[in-house]
């Protein structure tokens, strides 16, 4: 008998180790950089500049603006999206205009945005840098390819602290003439927490250097929904 409960004691601990493995976790896709909830608002400080030494214009404007998700509905392709709200602040009363209505879709394996009713793909899925997309692939704009620069980094901006964020940029061959430089961070369960897009042109006229561009940056000040 002695014998009979050691053999049993031993099947005991034997078998539960025979079970088959549990399934490996999920593949993060990284779809939390593209969040589609109802309700979620993100507000950002913008500054803006354009020069133009040809006209001698040159003018700037800093302004509050809130996007908010404030519906879902089926896009003409069938596939659930998202429409936004784009609010510039009032600087004397305070109060929330509506600015532009945007609308989005995130799918499997990349994340749209119709800006200005320009469709461009903003981010592609699984983050990986190395990789390479034309933003502007649904529409019919000049090719703009991106890339990933950072993904799943640390950052911070304006007493808040993102722990995975994911940085954006061109890939536009810049020389001495023009220059285009594209950021945009992302950061998880938030969304765009950082944009800065600027345009330039140098030239040379009757020895004298005139410039055009644009400069424009967006950044994050609070988020909720």
């Amino acid at each position: 008998m002695k014998n009979t409960f050691i053999v049993l004691v031993v099947l005991l601990l034997v078998v539960p180790g025979c079970k088959k493995d549990d399934p490996p976790p999920p593949i993060d896709l990284g779809h939390a950089y593209f969040p589609t909830d109802t309700g979620r608002w993100i507000d950002y400080a913008v500054d803006t500049v354009w020069r133009n030494d040809l006209t001698g214009v040159t003018d700037s404007t800093s302004y509050a603006l809130r996007e908010k998700i404030v519906n879902d509905f089926t896009d003409p392709e069938g596939r659930p999206a998202q429409r936004l709200i784009r609010f510039k602040q009032d600087s004397a009363s305070g109060n929330w205009m509506p600015k532009d209505v945007w609308w989005q879709v995130r799918g499997t394996t990349q994340a749209e945005r119709s800006e200005e009713n320009q469709r461009r793909i903003k981010l592609i899925f699984p983050p990986r840098t190395g990789q390479y997309w034309n933003t502007n692939a649904l529409n019919t704009e000049r090719e703009y390819e991106l890339t990933y620069l950072e993904v799943d980094v640390p950052w911070s901006i304006n007493g808040m602290s993102f722990d995975s964020t994911l940085l954006v940029k061109t890939t536009y061959p810049n020389n001495a003439v023009i220059t285009n430089t594209y950021y945009e961070r992302y950061a998880k369960h938030v969304g765009l927490v950082y944009r800065q897009v600027d345009s330039t042109n140098t030239q040379i006229v009757n020895g004298v250097v005139k410039i055009r561009g644009t400069w424009y940056k967006q950044v994050i000040t609070g988020y909720g929904q």
